[in-house]
C-alpha cells in the first residue's frame, strides 16, 4: 500500500515541479485528440483533414489556455460543418451561441465541456465528462454538461445523415432533421437524462459524509447512467449499441478511480471524532486525516 502512495506522491511532486510544461503538453494533447475526432467524424473540409495541419494546430494550441483550445476546436468543427452545407453550420453556431449564453447565465466556468462532450461522444464515452464535472466542479457546471450533450447529439445526427445532406439533389432540411431525430427522438432524452442523472448522483454523493464517498459516487453514477442508457437502447431497439456502452462505461470507471487515486488522499482507517463548543453552539466534527508517509531519516556513516 505504501508503495502506491509513494508512487502517487512522487508523480505529484514531479508534475508540480514542471507544472507549466505539463499544462502545455496536456492542452496540446487535448487539441490533437479533438482534431483527430473531428476529422474522423466530420472531415468534410479536406485541407484541414491533414495530419501535418493537425499537428501544427495542436502545437499552437499547447500555448493556449484550455478555453482557447476549446474555441479553436469549435472553429474547426464549424468550418467542417460549413464545408458540408451552410445550413448545417448556421444551426451548429446557433447551438454553440445558445450554449455559451446558458453557461454564462448559470455562471458555468467550464464552457469547454460543450466541445469535450462531443469529442468523448465520438468514442462512446461522453459520460466521462459528466463524471469529472461531478467530482471536481460545482453544481453550476451542470449547464455546460447539458449544453455539451445537446451539441454532441446534433453532431451525431449530422454524421448519420451526411450522405443525404451532401447530395445536391436531396432536399433534406437540417432544421427538420433536428426536429425529427433530436427533439422527437426518445433516445435523445434518454441520453440527456443519463448525463444529468450521472452528474447529480456523482456530485451529491461525493459531497456526502459516507466513507469512500468518491469511489461510491463514481460507481453509483456509472450504474445509474448505464441502466438509463441500457433502457433507452432496449426500448428503441438499438441493441447493437450496447457493447460500445459497456466499453465506454468501463473507461469511465477507470477514469473515476484514477481521479480518486491522484486527487483524494483520505485515510478512512483513522477517522477521528472531535467535539468542541463556543458561546452559542456545541460542535461534533468528524475528521478524516489525509494519507501521509513520513520520509525515513537515513543516517549515512562513512568508514
Amino acid at each position: 500500500m505504501n508503495a502506491f502512495i509513494n508512487l502517487r506522491d512522487g508523480i505529484r511532486k514531479f508534475v508540480l515541479s514542471r507544472e507549466m510544461l505539463f499544462i502545455k503538453i496536456w492542452n496540446g494533447l487535448v487539441a490533437f485528440v479533438g482534431l483527430i475526432c473531428i476529422n474522423n467524424n466530420l472531415g468534410f473540409c479536406k485541407p484541414l483533414n491533414n495530419i501535418l495541419i493537425t499537428l501544427l494546430i495542436s502545437i499552437v494550441c499547447a500555448f493556449f489556455p484550455i478555453q482557447g483550445v476549446a474555441l479553436v476546436l469549435a472553429i474547426v468543427m464549424l468550418i467542417n460543418l460549413a464545408a458540408l452545407s451552410a445550413e448545417t453550420a448556421v444551426v451548429g453556431i446557433a447551438f454553440l451561441v445558445v450554449g455559451y449564453l446558458v453557461c454564462a447565465y448559470f455562471r458555468s466556468k467550464n464552457t469547454y465541456n460543450m466541445v469535450t462532450v462531443p469529442i468523448c461522444y465520438s468514442f462512446s464515452a461522453p459520460y466521462v465528462i459528466a463524471l469529472g464535472a461531478g467530482l471536481l466542479s460545482n453544481i453550476s457546471e451542470l449547464a455546460s454538461v447539458i449544453c455539451g450533450t445537446v451539441t454532441a447529439y446534433y453532431l451525431h445526427i449530422i454524421k448519420n445523415n451526411y450522405a443525404a445532406i451532401w447530395d445536391e439533389t436531396s432536399d433534406v432540411s437540417i432544421v427538420a432533421l433536428v426536429k425529427e431525430q433530436m427533439f422527437q427522438s426518445k433516445m435523445f432524452y434518454f441520453f440527456l437524462a443519463a448525463m444529468i442523472a450521472m452528474f447529480l448522483v456523482v456530485y451529491f454523493l461525493r459531497l456526502s459524509s459516507i466513507r469512500m464517498s468518491w469511489i461510491v459516487a463514481n460507481t453509483a453514477g456509472v450504474l445509474v447512467e448505464f441502466f438509463i442508457m441500457l433502457s433507452g437502447y432496449l426500448l428503441t431497439s438499438q441493441k447493437a449499441e450496447i457493447p460500445s456502452l459497456v466499453l465506454g462505461n468501463i473507461l469511465v470507471l477507470v477514469v473515476g478511480f484514477i481521479l480518486n487515486y491522484f486527487i483524494l488522499d483520505l485515510d478512512y482507517s483513522r477517522i477521528e471524532k472531535v467535539q468542541f463548543e463556543d458561546d452559542d453552539y456545541y460542535y461534533y466534527v468528524t475528521a478524516v486525516p489525509k494519507i501521509r508517509i513520513v520520509d525515513e531519516d537515513k543516517e549515512v556513516k562513512t568508514f
